[in-house]
C-alpha cells in the first residue's frame, strides 16, 4: 500500500533530498574526469575566512550518501511516525541535520567546516533526545553532546593551530603545503585525532554511540550508520595528504582503530536488542576505517574509500529492516523473534541481502570490501589477525539479524510485511549492494579513482573485480566464513560468557558517569564557596583574583620602576596627606558613620588629583558618584542594627588589600616609565578644529569623538541621582518620610 502523500508537507524533505541526490549524480562524469567544483562567498574578509565549498570525489560520495539515503529515511520516517503529533518536528530536525552534514563534507574553509560540524552535534543531541519524556533518552543525548562537544573544542584548536602554521584557512591549501614537519604538529595532530575520534566513536570514546540508540529507529539509521558518525572518518581522510605519513599519525590511528574494531565486533555478540547489535557493528566498521587510514598504504586507502560505501549500503538497510520488525512484529529482541520469513518475506529479503553483504558473502559488494580490507592489512600479521577475528564476528551478527528472526516456528502469527513506503528504501539498498557486487566497476565511473586521488594527492587508476583468483585475501575470507560459522554454532554460550564478563568488568560508560558526578560535586562545592551570599566574601574573592593576575604580570613580564622619585609640590603633599588620613580613619575607627565620612574624604582627595592634572570632567563625575555612594551607605545604616565595627581587622583582608595596592602602584609606575604613543593625541589635535570645529581638544573628544562614551557616563550619573532621590523620598510603611 503506497501512502498518499498529496498535500502532506512532511514528505517534502524527502523529495528535496531526492532532487539533491539527482543533482549530485549529474556531477559524476565531470568529477570522475578529474574536475573539481569550487565556490566561495566572503564571510570575514579581514580574517581571511570565507564560506568556501569544494566538490571532489570524496565530498561527492558523502553528498550522494547523505542525500540518497536521506531521501529513503525521510520518507520512511514520515510514515513510521504517522499519527504521531511530533512527526513534522522530527522531519525538520532530520532535514537540519542533513544540511549540517552536507555543509560539513563540502566545506573547504576550516571555520565553515567547524560551523557545520557543531551543527551536526547540536541536531544530533536533539534527535537522540527526541523522546525527551524518557530519562534514558535525555541522559544519552546529553552524553553524546558532552563527548562530541568536547572533541569539537579540541578540533577547533587543531584548526586554529593549522592556520597559524600555514596562514590559510583552506583545507586544500593545508594538503598541498603538508604539515608533518610543522613545529606544532604533535599538539595539532593530537587535538585533531581526539576531535575526529570522539565524533566517530573510537576507543576510548566509543561508548556514546550504542547509548545513542535510544533515538527512534529512523534517526539511528541516518545519524549513526551512514552519515554523522563518519564525519570524523571523513575529516581524517580529507586531511590525510597533509597530515598523514607520519609515525604519530600512523601508529595512533592504527592502534586505536584496531582496538575499536575488535571491541565493537565482540560486544555486538553480547546484545539481544537488534538495534544495539547494529550499533556495535557500526563501532566495529568505524574502527576498520580509522585503522585503514592509519595504515596509509594505497591498498589500505582504497579499501577505506570503498568500505565507506559498502557499510552505508548494508547498515542503513539493516537499521530500516529492524524498524520494520519492531513495527510489525512488536519487538526487536532477538530472543523473541523467529519464523517470520513466511509472514514477512520482503523484510526477510531486505535483511538477507544486507546481512549477506555485511558477512562479506559473494556476489554482494560486502565481499569486495572485505577482500580489499584484507589486501590492505597484509603487511602486518597482527592487524590481519585482528581483522579476521572481527570479520568472523560480523558473520555471526549477520546471521543473527538476517537469518534467525525468519526461520523456525513463528513468534508472532499476527506479523505481516510493512507497506512499500517502509520497505522500498532497504530493498533498493540491498539490490544496489548486489548489483555493485556483480558489476564492481559500476562504482568506478571515475568516482573511486577520484576519491583515491583526493586522499593520496596522486593520480590513481583503479580496477575493481569480484574475483581476483586464489590469493591471500580469498583464503582469509574462507577462514572468516569457517570461524564465523563455528562462532554462530556457539553463539548462545558466547553471549552468556560475555554477559558474565560485562557484570564483573569495569566499563568506560561507568567512568563517564563517575567523571560527570565528580564534576557536579566540584560545581556544588565551588558554588557554595564562591556564592555564599556574603558581600565581603565576594569582594575578597574578586580583589584576590585581581591582585593575583596583576602580580603574575609583574613577576613574569617585569616592571621598569623610574629611578628618580617624582617631584611633589605643596598641593600634592596636601592631597596625599588628606588621602592618608582618610584611609587611616577608615581602617582604625570602630564608628561606622565616621568610617563612611572618612571614605568620602578619601574620594574627595582623588577628585582633587584629577582637578590638579586638568581632568575636570572626570573629577566632577568622581566627586558626584562618590558623594552619592556616601549618602546611600549612610541611609542604609539607619536600617541596620547599631553595631560598632570590630576593633581588630581581618589579616586576610589586610593582606589582599596590601597586595592589590602594591600591584596597582607598581603597575602605574611601570606605565608612567614607558614611552607613550602620541599618534592618537596627534590625531585629535589635528582634527579637533578642522573636523569638529572646536578649539578645546578635551571637550571635542568628549562631545564628538567619544560622544557615546560620554553619554554612558552621564547616564550613570543620572541613574545614581534618580536612585538617590527615590531613596530619600521613600516613606516607610505606616510612618512618615
Amino acid at each position: 500500500a503506497i501512502v498518499k502523500i498529496k498535500g502532506d508537507l512532511t514528505y517534502l524533505p524527502a523529495l528535496v533530498a531526492g532532487a539533491l541526490f539527482a543533482l549530485f549524480a549529474t556531477q559524476l562524469p565531470s568529477i570522475g574526469a578529474g574536475e573539481i567544483v569550487e565556490v566561495s562567498y566572503p564571510w570575514l574578509p579581514s580574517l581571511g575566512i570565507e564560506f568556501a565549498f569544494r566538490l571532489d570525489g570524496l565530498s561527492l560520495l558523502f553528498s550522494l550518501l547523505i542525500t540518497g539515503i536521506g531521501a529513503m529515511i525521510l520518507s520512511y520516517a514520515a510514515y513510521y511516525f504517522s499519527g504521531d503529533r511530533r512527526r513534522t518536528q522530527l522531519q525538520w530536525l532530520l532535514s537540519l541535520f542533513a544540511i549540517s552534514m552536507l555543509g560539513l563534507v563540502l566545506a573547504d574553509d576550516a571555520i565553515a567546516l567547524f560551523l557545520f560540524w557543531e551543527g551536526t552535534t547540536l541536531t544530533s543531541f536533539l534527535l537522540v533526545g527526541f523522546d525527551h519524556h524518557k530519562a534514558k533518552a535525555r541522559r544519552n543525548a546529553v552524553q553524546a553532546l558532552i563527548v562530541t562537544g568536547f572533541g569539537g573544542l579540541l578540533l577547533l584548536l587543531a584548526l586554529v593551530l593549522a592556520h597559524l602554521e600555514t596562514g590559510s584557512w583552506r583545507l586544500s591549501d593545508w594538503n598541498q603545503m603538508g604539515l608533518t614537519e610543522a613545529r606544532l604538529y604533535p599538539l595539532l595532530i593530537l587535538c585533531l585525532m581526539v576531535g575526529c575520534m570522539t565524533k566517530s566513536a573510537q576507543f576510548p570514546f566509543h561508548f556514546w554511540l550504542p547509548n545513542a540508540m535510544s533515538a527512534p529507529t529512523p534517526v539511528s539509521a541516518y545519524l549513526h550508520s551512514a552519515t554523522m558518525v563518519k564525519a570524523g572518518v571523513y575529516l581524517l581522510l580529507r586531511l590525510t595528504p597533509g597530515f598523514g605519513d607520519h609515525m604519530l599519525w600512523d601508529t595512533a590511528l592504527t592502534l586505536f582503530g584496531g582496538i575499536t574494531m575488535v571491541l565493537g565486533a565482540l560486544w555486538a555478540l553480547r546484545q539481544t536488542d537488534l538495534k544495539l547489535m547494529m550499533a556495535y557493528t557500526t563501532v566495529m566498521a568505524l574502527g576498520v576505517l580509522v585503522m585503514l587510514i592509519g595504515i596509509g598504504t594505497r591498498e589500505a586507502l582504497l579499501a577505506a574509500v570503498v568500505f565507506i560505501l559498502v557499510h552505508a549500503l548494508y547498515k542503513a538497510a539493516l537499521f530500516l529492516t529492524v524498524g520494520m520488525l519492531d513495527k510489525k512484529a512488536g519487538t526487536r529482541e532477538l530472543t523473541q523473534l523467529s519464523g517470520l520469513g513466511r509472514q514477512m518475506p520482503i523484510a526477510w529479503l531486505c535483511a538477507g541481502l544486507a546481512g549477506l553483504s555485511m558477512a562479506g558473502i559473494p556476489p554482494l559488494v560486502g565481499f569486495l570490501g572485505k577482500e580489499l580490507i584484507y589486501a590492505g592489512t597484509l603487511n602486518s600479521w597482527l592487524v590481519t589477525g585482528a581483522a579476521l577475528l572481527a570479520n568472523a564476528m560480523m558473520v555471526v551478527t549477520a546471521l543473527a539479524v538476517g537469518w534467525k528472526p525468519f526461520v523456525g516456528p513463528s513468534s508472532n502469527p499476527e506479523a505481516k510485511d510493512a507497506p512499500a513506503i517502509l520497505f522500498w528504501g532497504p530493498l533498493v539498498l540491498g539490490l544496489t549492494a548486489l548489483a555493485v557486487g556483480i558489476y564492481p566497476n559500476s562504482i568506478d565511473v571515475g568516482l573511486v579513482s577520484a576519491m583515491l586521488r583526493d586522499v593520496t594527492a596522486q593520480a590513481q587508476t583503479v580496477d575493481l573485480y569480484l574475483w581476483h583468483g586464489i590469493n591471500g585475501p580469498l583464503l582469509l575470507s574462507l577462514a572468516t566464513y569457517a570461524l564465523g560459522a563455528l562462532m554462530y554454532w556457539k553463539f548462545p554460550a558466547i553471549r552468556r560468557t560475555l554477559t558474565r564478563f560485562e557484570k564483573r568488568n569495569w566499563r568506560l560508560d561507568r567512568l563517564y558517569d563517575f567523571n560527570l558526578s565528580g564534576a557536579h560535586k566540584i560545581a556544588e562545592v565551588s558554588t557554595e564557596t564562591l556564592q555564599n551570599g556574603r558581600m565581603t566574601s565576594y569582594l575578597r574573592i574578586t580583589f584576590l583574583g585581581l591582585a593575583f593576575s596583576m602580580w603574575v604580570g609583574i613577576l613574569f613580564t617585569g616592571i621598569d620602576v623610574p629611578n628618580s622619585p617624582m617631584a611633589l609640590g605643596g598641593a600634592d603633599i596636601a592631597v596625599l596627606f588628606l588621602g592618608l588620613v582618610g584611609t587611616a580613619v577608615v581602617v582604625f575607627t570602630t564608628n561606622r558613620m565616621l568610617a563612611i565620612t572618612a571614605l568620602g574624604a578619601f574620594g574627595a582627595s582623588v577628585s582633587i588629583v584629577f582637578v590638579i592634572y586638568g581632568a575636570i570632567d572626570v573629577a566632577m563625575t568622581q566627586l558626584l558618584v562618590d558623594t552619592l555612594m556616601v549618602i546611600f551607605i549612610a541611609l542604609a545604616l539607619f536600617k541596620l542594627p547599631k553595631v560598632a565595627l570590630p576593633k581588630y581587622r581581618d589579616p586576610v583582608a589586610a593582606g589582599i588589600a596590601i597586595a592589590l595596592g602594591l600591584g596597582v602602584t607598581l603597575g602605574m609606575l611601570g606605565v608612567l616609565d614607558t614611552s607613550i604613543d602620541q599618534s592618537l593625541a596627534d590625531f585629535y589635535g589635528a582634527y579637533s578644529l578642522s573636523k569638529a570645529f572646536g578649539q578645546n581638544v578635551v571637550n571635542v573628544i568628549l562631545v564628538d569623538f567619544r560622544a557615546f562614551d560620554t553619554l554612558g557616563e552621564i547616564s550613570v550619573v543620572v541613574i545614581a541621582a534618580v536612585a538617590a532621590i527615590a531613596v530619600i523620598r521613600a516613606k516607610p510603611k505606616g510612618g512618615k518620610a
